[in-house]
């Protein structure tokens, strides 16, 4: 009897841990994206009304400079529409429900290389949403803070991603030929943009492992292996 009050007071205190953990990353997360949508969008929206008043200025005066403030505003909303598209395609993306975790992968390496920026080495096997939904929302957001990290600082020309799947785990690898970083400069609080804690609470709440190696000039590996059953490396 004892027995088992002890399993279930280690599983209460198990969940509650696990509670807060989510409830940080969700915090993280969230003030991402208002710092996002303050340093870009809206700052852009407020420049775009200035620019907006100052047209209406030259409307009688000067036709054409008028047109020429307004065609420029015109490119920037778009821009910022984008920019906002984007940040809710980060949110949720909609291949998630309807397609699964495989189509997201592939939906989100399409976004990151929209430009047409890097060379990509791409190998995703027939990974699926077989477990929980918790368990794919949560790996996609890692790998989706990782590919965030490359398309955001690494200043990359070439991107490998692989996941294959084994019999008991998923093998995420990662890698770009960036400018690369030191591990002091990533976990300054003043460098927190890189999402590392973001990225480890995420593999940690998978019971999965990390490994994340990187030189100034010489790019970035990340190796993860995420079991598929949450409880295997409890065992």
């Amino acid at each position: 009897m004892n027995n088992n009050l002890n399993v279930q007071k280690n599983e209460c205190n198990c969940n509650i841990e696990n509670g807060k953990k989510i409830m940080e990353m969700l915090e993280t997360e969230r003030k991402r994206i208002v710092s996002e949508l303050h340093d870009t969008s809206l700052q852009n929206i407020a420049h775009f009304v200035h620019m907006i008043e100052l047209a209406s200025l030259y409307i009688d005066k000067d036709p054409a400079r008028a047109k020429m403030e307004l065609n420029s505003v015109s490119k920037g909303l778009h821009n910022v529409i984008e920019d906002i598209r984007s940040t809710i395609f980060n949110l949720r993306p909609m291949t998630f429900d309807d397609l699964g975790l495989k189509a997201s992968f592939e939906r989100l390496l399409d976004f990151l290389n929209a430009d047409r920026d890097y060379i990509m080495d791409v190998e995703i096997d027939d990974v699926s949403c077989e477990t929980d939904d918790y368990f794919c929302i949560t790996l996609y957001r890692v790998v989706q803070e990782c590919l965030l990290n490359i398309k955001k600082h690494s200043q990359a020309t070439r991107v490998l991603f692989h996941c294959k799947k084994t019999e008991q785990q998923y093998e995420i690898l990662i890698q770009d030929n960036g400018k690369g970083f030191t591990m002091e400069e990533a976990e300054d609080k003043a460098n927190s943009h890189f999402g590392l804690a973001l990225i480890h609470e995420g593999v940690v709440l998978l019971n999965g492992t990390i490994h994340i190696s990187s030189e100034i000039g010489q790019g970035t590996t990340i190796d993860i292996k995420i079991p598929f059953d949450l409880h295997l490396a409890e065992k």
